[in-house]
């Protein structure tokens, strides 16, 4: 039988650290709990599904009920010569699965360290980092469609619509799927790409200095992951610590005259590819972006002076402008009201619109 608590603070279950209460709280930990939610699901009731809450900013008291995805394992059901294919449970901590498949030897989510979350979450934001995206090593996400808690659905790659730290699951399917597992594949030969550098850090730099005298030898996954847990210290807050979603908007894509435009007032300002980042059908018309290219949000609000910035009790991190984070009893709504200065200086000097990666609840 699920047990629903009334009135839950959610404050523990927000990386942001914001306190906002749940009318009604439950925690699912089975397959059979889920299939049991529409038993104590009430009509018509908003529905909140978290994991680590790791990517959501709570604004206000949720009138609805709030479900902790806290299913568990994860087992190998594939294996060749070449490649290992890995189902994990939604409610695995993302961190903890990379370090599990980097001890391995598997390759194909080690620039992936050190990011917080849960495993279903990390399909859902289509998380990226150092040049790897999540998308290119999934097979499939299964779960529910809340509208039918009997049977399991299986979701192809390409069901997913995998775009750059986007999904079907921030769109058609926002609020109506409940994420079970995910399917990966791994190789067991290492395949990276070490040339991810910006202004501020190198991960082949990074490597050389944990690894010295490696020579033109591959790295191994486990200590791709070292470098980039190492970069990943030196840059970002402790989330345990310090009250932060990571990245609070998403890099820009710009044509590359706007580039050319900007790079004249904004000193080292970097372009990166798009190609990489963007998964869509062949019919889909972002395959018109090919004169775009990516750059970095948080060197704007450097030049804007957003670096360390502070209003009472919600800033931006001290080494990344790009981090907002809760220094102790900041409001969601006052975190937003932050961010969307942020957004409002951007435009209105840059003429870009900052778009959130957190989800603003």
């Amino acid at each position: 039988m699920l047990q629903v608590q009334q009135n839950v603070d959610l404050a523990p279950f927000n990386t942001f650290k914001v306190s906002a209460k749940a009318n009604r709280f439950v925690a699912l930990s089975s397959l059979s709990d889920l299939r049991n939610l529409s038993t104590v699901l009430l009509e018509t009731e908003l529905m909140l599904i978290l994991g680590e809450g790791a990517n959501i900013l709570l604004t206000k008291d949720y009138h609805g009920l709030a479900v902790k995805n806290e299913l568990r394992g994860r087992r190998v059901t594939l294996q060749d010569s070449d490649s290992v294919t890995v189902e994990a449970a939604a409610g695995e901590d993302w961190h903890e699965f990379v370090m599990w498949a980097v001890e391995q030897g598997l390759s194909g989510i080690e620039n992936l360290a050190f990011i917080p979350g849960t495993v279903g979450a990390a399909p859902v934001q289509n998380i990226a980092a150092y040049g790897q995206t999540v998308g290119e090593v999934i097979l499939s996400v299964q779960g529910f469609h809340l509208s039918d808690l009997r049977n399991l659905s299986v979701l192809s790659n390409e069901d997913c619509h995998f775009y750059y730290r986007d999904s079907v699951f921030k769109h058609d399917l926002k609020g109506k799927f409940f994420v079970t597992s995910v399917t990966f594949k791994f190789s067991k030969t290492a395949h990276y790409d070490t040339t991810y550098h910006s202004r501020y850090e190198s991960l082949k730099g990074e490597l050389d200095t944990l690894y010295p005298g490696r020579g033109q030898r591959q790295f191994t996954p486990k200590e791709i992951a070292q470098a980039v847990i190492s970069i990943r210290s030196k840059k970002l807050p402790d989330w345990h610590k310090l009250g932060t979603a990571g990245s609070f908007f998403k890099n820009p894509f710009v044509s590359k005259a706007k580039f050319a435009q900007l790079a004249q007032s904004v000193k080292d300002l970097q372009p990166y590819p798009i190609d990489h980042m963007l998964y869509p059908n062949p019919d889909d018309p972002v395959f018109a972006m090919t004169d775009m290219v990516k750059i970095p949000a948080g060197r704007l609000l450097d030049e804007l002076g957003w670096k360390g910035k502070r209003v009472g009790n919600v800033g931006t991190y001290e080494k990344h402008a790009l981090v907002v984070v809760n220094y102790g009893g900041a409001t969601g709504q006052e975190t937003l009201e932050f961010a969307q200065k942020m957004q409002e200086e951007v435009k209105m000097n840059f003429e870009i619109d900052l778009e959130p990666e957190v989800n603003v609840v």
